[in-house]
């Protein structure tokens, strides 16, 4: 029988051969993707980067009008109102709401969230003139 440090060595020595395995064909496998050019997303991915890192710049540069206009600029270089000004009618009280304030608004319309107004019924008006 072998003795425990000799397990460990031998482990040890296992688990770095597989390690380096592993890492010389995944890096022998990127480079022959690389090299070929089988890789299409490549310019894709390079692409993003390159456009999120102008936008990126343009809404640091203090002295950029466009950073510091209406609309929001994103890191693809699109740009986008601050609030949303789309219309949409309350599908409850059937009043016209902008997008940007529409989930307070049925929060408050439908009677849910903590924000929500106190319904009147009959039994809330009846208890109350009860409690007189």
């Amino acid at each position: 029988m072998s003795s425990p440090a000799e397990n460990t060595q031998l482990a040890s020595h296992l688990f770095d051969e597989l390690l380096g395995s592993i890492i010389m064909d995944v890096s022998s496998e990127c480079h022959r993707i690389a090299r070929l050019g089988l890789d299409r997303n490549l310019d894709d991915e390079e692409e993003e980067l390159k456009l999120s890192a102008q936008a990126r710049a343009r809404v640091a540069d203090p002295s950029n009008s466009e950073a510091n206009s209406k609309y929001v600029v994103d890191i693809f270089g699109q740009t986008h109102p601050p609030v949303a000004t789309e219309i949409f009618d309350c599908m409850n009280c059937g009043r016209a709401i902008v997008a940007g304030r529409f989930a307070p608004h049925l929060e408050k319309c439908m009677g849910k969230g903590r924000k929500a107004r106190v319904k009147s019924t009959r039994s809330s008006t009846a208890a109350a003139a009860h409690n007189r």
